[in-house]
Protein backbone atom coordinates (compact mmCIF):
# COMPACT_ATOMS: atom_id res chain seq x y z
CA UNK A 1 0.00 0.00 0.00
CA UNK A 2 1.30 3.62 -1.12
CA UNK A 3 0.94 5.29 1.92
CA UNK A 4 0.21 9.29 2.06
CA UNK A 5 0.91 11.97 4.30
CA UNK A 6 -0.92 15.09 4.79
CA UNK A 7 -0.15 18.08 6.65
CA UNK A 8 -2.02 21.41 8.55
CA UNK A 9 -1.27 23.54 11.08
CA UNK A 10 -1.55 26.85 12.43
CA UNK A 11 -1.26 29.47 15.23
CA UNK A 12 -4.41 29.00 17.74
CA UNK A 13 -4.90 32.42 19.25
CA UNK A 14 -8.90 31.14 19.15
CA UNK A 15 -10.50 31.04 22.86
CA UNK A 16 -10.27 28.31 24.83
CA UNK A 17 -12.54 25.29 23.99
CA UNK A 18 -13.17 27.05 20.44
CA UNK A 19 -12.06 24.88 17.67
CA UNK A 20 -10.58 26.26 14.36
CA UNK A 21 -9.92 25.22 11.08
CA UNK A 22 -6.05 23.89 10.48
CA UNK A 23 -5.79 25.43 7.19
CA UNK A 24 -1.79 26.11 6.68
CA UNK A 25 -0.20 23.98 4.60
CA UNK A 26 3.65 23.00 5.15
CA UNK A 27 4.28 25.41 2.36
CA UNK A 28 2.46 28.26 4.32
CA UNK A 29 -0.58 28.08 1.32
CA UNK A 30 -4.10 27.70 2.23
CA UNK A 31 -5.05 24.56 0.19
CA UNK A 32 -8.30 23.68 1.68
CA UNK A 33 -10.17 20.52 2.46
CA UNK A 34 -7.62 17.87 1.61
CA UNK A 35 -9.25 15.52 -0.99
CA UNK A 36 -9.07 11.64 -0.06
CA UNK A 37 -7.02 9.85 -3.25
CA UNK A 38 -9.06 7.04 -4.68
CA UNK A 39 -6.10 4.44 -3.61
CA UNK A 40 -7.02 5.94 0.08
CA UNK A 41 -9.15 3.87 2.55
CA UNK A 42 -8.09 5.06 5.51
CA UNK A 43 -6.22 7.46 8.38
CA UNK A 44 -3.80 4.52 10.21
CA UNK A 45 -1.81 7.42 12.12
CA UNK A 46 -1.58 10.83 13.63
CA UNK A 47 1.54 12.73 14.04
CA UNK A 48 1.48 15.69 15.78
CA UNK A 49 3.29 18.60 17.76
CA UNK A 50 2.56 21.49 19.70
CA UNK A 51 4.34 24.19 20.76
CA UNK A 52 3.85 27.91 22.64
CA UNK A 53 4.83 31.19 21.39
CA UNK A 54 5.29 33.95 23.59
CA UNK A 55 6.47 34.82 27.33
CA UNK A 56 4.92 32.12 29.23
CA UNK A 57 2.75 32.49 32.12
CA UNK A 58 2.87 30.83 35.43
CA UNK A 59 1.94 27.46 36.11
CA UNK A 60 -0.40 26.92 33.23
CA UNK A 61 -1.86 23.46 31.51
CA UNK A 62 -3.65 22.86 28.11
CA UNK A 63 -4.50 19.85 26.47
CA UNK A 64 -5.31 19.97 22.65
CA UNK A 65 -7.60 18.06 20.32
CA UNK A 66 -8.63 17.65 16.88
CA UNK A 67 -11.83 17.52 15.19
CA UNK A 68 -11.86 15.34 11.93
CA UNK A 69 -14.93 16.57 10.13
CA UNK A 70 -16.22 16.25 6.33
CA UNK A 71 -18.21 14.26 3.58
CA UNK A 72 -14.88 11.46 3.91
CA UNK A 73 -16.13 10.49 7.26
CA UNK A 74 -18.19 7.28 6.80
CA UNK A 75 -18.90 7.46 10.54
CA UNK A 76 -19.68 11.37 11.50
CA UNK A 77 -16.97 13.90 13.07
CA UNK A 78 -13.95 12.18 15.20
CA UNK A 79 -12.76 14.34 18.18
CA UNK A 80 -9.18 12.80 18.95
CA UNK A 81 -6.99 13.64 22.22
CA UNK A 82 -3.55 14.48 21.40
CA UNK A 83 -1.67 15.69 24.28
CA UNK A 84 -1.02 18.28 26.67
CA UNK A 85 1.54 21.49 27.73
CA UNK A 86 2.06 22.81 30.89
CA UNK A 87 4.52 24.50 32.93
CA UNK A 88 5.02 24.67 36.92
CA UNK A 89 6.85 27.33 38.17
CA UNK A 90 7.51 28.34 41.63
CA UNK A 91 8.37 31.77 42.48
CA UNK A 92 7.08 34.99 40.68
CA UNK A 93 8.46 34.77 37.12
CA UNK A 94 9.24 31.94 34.31
CA UNK A 95 12.80 31.18 33.70
CA UNK A 96 14.53 31.18 30.44
CA UNK A 97 14.14 27.66 28.74
CA UNK A 98 14.14 26.06 25.48
CA UNK A 99 12.83 22.70 24.99
CA UNK A 100 12.48 20.79 22.11
CA UNK A 101 10.64 17.82 21.59
CA UNK A 102 9.97 14.83 19.01
CA UNK A 103 6.63 15.18 17.11
CA UNK A 104 3.71 12.40 18.55
CA UNK A 105 2.80 9.23 17.17
CA UNK A 106 -0.65 8.01 17.71
CA UNK A 107 -2.08 4.91 15.74
CA UNK A 108 -5.72 5.17 14.60
CA UNK A 109 -7.70 2.87 12.49
CA UNK A 110 -10.20 5.69 10.52
CA UNK A 111 -12.63 4.55 7.18
CA UNK A 112 -12.39 7.16 4.89
CA UNK A 113 -14.53 7.56 1.55
CA UNK A 114 -12.68 8.00 -1.49
CA UNK A 115 -12.78 11.67 -3.56
CA UNK A 116 -14.19 13.62 -0.52
CA UNK A 117 -13.01 16.47 1.35
CA UNK A 118 -11.76 15.88 4.65
CA UNK A 119 -11.42 18.92 7.33
CA UNK A 120 -8.70 19.22 10.44
CA UNK A 121 -10.18 21.55 13.10
CA UNK A 122 -7.78 22.27 16.30
CA UNK A 123 -8.84 22.76 20.07
CA UNK A 124 -7.04 23.59 22.92
CA UNK A 125 -8.72 23.22 26.92
CA UNK A 126 -7.44 24.31 30.22
CA UNK A 127 -5.38 27.23 30.59
CA UNK A 128 -5.57 29.46 28.23
CA UNK A 129 -1.69 29.60 26.49
CA UNK A 130 -1.71 32.84 24.74
CA UNK A 131 -0.77 31.74 21.07
CA UNK A 132 -0.24 27.76 20.95
CA UNK A 133 0.64 26.60 17.76
CA UNK A 134 -0.27 22.72 16.49
CA UNK A 135 0.29 20.84 13.85
CA UNK A 136 -0.75 17.75 12.67
CA UNK A 137 -0.34 14.68 10.21
CA UNK A 138 -2.10 12.22 9.19
CA UNK A 139 -0.90 8.92 7.83
CA UNK A 140 -3.24 7.03 5.23
CA UNK A 141 -3.16 4.12 2.99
Amino acid sequence: HKMEYFTRHDSMAQAVDAFINLATATDGTSPGAIKIPQHVRRIIGIISTVSIYGAVTIDIGATFTIKLRGKALPQGDQDICLGGISSNEVGTSVGSTFDASPADYLPVDIQLVRGEDLFIDGAHHGTDLGTPFLSVTLVMI
